[in-house]
């Protein structure tokens, strides 16, 4: 098999092995944008630079990730730039007009953000799968001018072609789209291998079988069209070659002395029809009734043990894709750890020793606890574009009017207003109105 050709139990095995990790990256995205996303339907294919294309992309960016420990190789994955536009917005929590919206700095800081936390947990289901550390690099985010541009950069001349696996991308109630993943032939060929360390060598021969079994029903008509001619055959030569014996002798008998010395160009003809039908001795006649019959045997057999490898081969296909879609299934039935929590004994406040008719003497054991105590003037929201243009001299405008009464906290809640008084060059607190006559102590 050719170092860029795969057999269909490898892309079956591609395919799976991204579908679980990327499966994880959507769990970690719908935490991150607080939505449900789904990422589904994996198509692998193997593309050359000629055949690569994403003009249904377009205006296109791009994702590059770097695998440092347990892989070797790049990952680019490809996306709609509308698409990283709408997961902006909903990380951001407002919207972006489409002639406002490019990728500067902030923005793709946004993006790489998002991407580092799925290609992370990518990369720890990766690890669960291969049996081994998986790690990657920080993602780098770059917009994609052209295409031919593209393929310069990753179509060289040791990559002439590239696994192209297609996904659909769905976040619930804002994006319904699809986007590229791409890796060298060598990154998948690890992949595969490291998902069938033992037994790869049995699936790749498998696959060439696989191959070859096109070929096959074109040379069985052959094979079965001999059993089937052999009994005329036989019958044929069993005819010709054993007759009567009696009759012949009688005919040699009868037979004129002139008719035996006829001329030379009237036994021409008899002769040149029996050299049509080569005589065939008893020997002859032996080796051909043991030859064909085992022959037959012969095809019969190998055509049965073809049929028998296929049909095992087909069994250890569908057993292995079996075996990945419970794995998966596990993964995302998986139940959390339960963890068995005993109340602890509180030590009682009471104290015996006290009689019934003092009841305020506990009071006295939390009088000296100390409670923090703050005066809010007001709040406000603002963007972090906002926050980041910050500098010495900007004015923050706050929710609240002049003289409205401010807010008096006890332990970060809300228990008084009053008027902001000046006692001694310090800022004070006139409380006018009670709203809790409950005072948090912790």
């Amino acid at each position: 098999m050719g170092a860029n050709r795969f057999s269909p139990v490898e892309i079956d095995a591609i395919g799976e092995i991204l579908n679980i990790s990327l499966g994880a990256s959507a769990t970690a995205a719908s935490t991150m944008l607080d939505a449900r996303v789904d990422i589904t339907t994996p198509v692998v294919r193997v593309e050359s630079r000629d055949e690569f294309s994403f003009k249904n992309l377009e205006p296109a960016v791009g994702v590059e990730i770097t695998y440092v420990d347990g892989l070797t190789g790049d990952n680019v994955m490809l996306l709609k730039r509308q698409d990283v536009k709408a997961i902006v917005e909903m990380l951001m929590g407002m919207e972006i007009a489409d002639e406002d919206f490019e990728l500067n700095e902030m923005n793709i800081s946004a993006i790489c953000e998002v991407m580092n936390q799925m290609m992370g947990a990518s990369a720890t289901a990766l690890s669960e799968l291969l049996g081994k550390p998986v790690n990657i690099s920080t993602p780098r985010s770059f917009e994609i001018t052209s295409d031919e541009q593209f393929k310069e950069k990753y179509f060289t001349e040791g990559n002439h072609s590239m696994v192209v696996i297609s996904f659909h991308l769905k976040i619930a109630g804002k994006l319904e789209s699809e986007f590229l993943n791409l890796m060298p032939i060598g990154l998948a060929k690890e992949l595969v291998l490291g998902f069938f360390p033992e037994g790869f060598e049995g699936i790749e021969g498998a696959g060439e079988e696989q191959t070859m079994q096109e070929e096959i029903p074109a040379e069985q008509p052959v094979y079965e069209a001999q059993p089937e001619a052999a009994p005329d055959t036989f019958g044929f030569v069993m005819d010709q070659t054993v007759p009567d014996t009696s009759s012949m002798d009688t005919s040699l008998m009868d037979t004129p002395a002139e008719q035996m010395q006829a001329p030379p160009e009237e036994r021409e003809i008899p002769m040149q029809e029996q050299s049509a039908v080569p005589p065939v001795t008893g020997q002859d006649t032996a080796q051909q009734m043991y030859m064909q019959p085992q022959q037959t045997a012969a095809v019969q057999m190998d055509s049965a043990a073809l049929s028998k490898e296929l049909l095992e081969m087909q069994r250890i296909q569908m057993e292995l894709m079996e075996q990945m879609r419970q794995m998966q299934a596990e993964r995302m039935e998986r139940k959390p750890k339960q963890i068995r929590v005993h109340s602890s004994v509180q030590p009682s406040l009471h104290d015996e020793s006290v009689g019934e008719g003092d009841p305020d003497s506990n009071l006295d054991l939390i009088m000296n606890v100390p409670v923090e105590v703050s005066v809010e003037m007001g709040r406000t929201k603002k963007l972090v574009k906002d926050i980041l243009e910050l500098n010495k001299g900007s004015l923050v405008v706050l929710d609240k009017l002049a003289g409205e009464q401010v807010d008096l906290f006890v332990n970060g809640q809300c228990i008084a207003k009053g008027d902001v008084v000046v006692v001694d060059d310090n800022f004070g607190i006139r409380i006018t109105q009670i709203l809790s006559e409950d005072i948090p102590v912790a």
